[in-house]
């Protein structure tokens, strides 16, 4: 139950994101199935995105997990910058960011009284790196699906 809602945020981050006409596009498949069996890099990074901009709104205090989703999100950005056919900027990319978080802070509030971050939160540092570093193994477009 609390993936689903962890899936439903990221899936709203992005569609809110993807809504305007300011939003940046990924690539011009961005919303097909990773088809590699490597995994859905834009999946990945949009429930790590999620995870820390609500670790940081709710004021949790940070863990060896915040740290490790924190170089997990910088190295998904640069396999972004790299293998996006449409080769977003790095300014884009950070903007991308910064719109999905200011759409999400209304929030904010009743997801933190909820402790729904907690299972993100709760995986060993070795095994986020460990899961980032096979999930980049593979240059390819970025997808969203599968999407857990």
């Amino acid at each position: 139950m609390r993936y689903a809602k962890i899936i439903a945020i990221c899936v709203a981050l992005s569609a809110t994101a993807a809504a305007g006409e300011e939003a940046m596009v990924l690539g011009p498949r961005q919303f097909e199935a990773d088809r590699s069996g490597a995994g859905a890099v834009l999946c990945a990074w949009s429930i790590y995105l999620t995870v820390q901009h609500y670790a940081n709104a709710c004021g949790v205090a940070r863990s060896a997990a915040d740290d490790a989703i924190d170089e997990a999100i910088k190295s998904i950005d640069e396999f972004i910058l790299a293998n996006s056919s449409l080769h977003p900027t790095r300014a884009a990319l950070e903007a991308f960011k910064r719109r999905a978080a200011q759409s999400e802070a209304a929030s904010a509030r009743k997801f933190c009284e909820n402790r729904d971050l907690e299972p993100f939160r709760s995986v060993t540092p070795q095994a986020l790196r460990e899961s980032v570093k096979k999930l980049l193994a593979v240059p390819r477009e970025p997808v969203m699906n599968p999407c857990l």
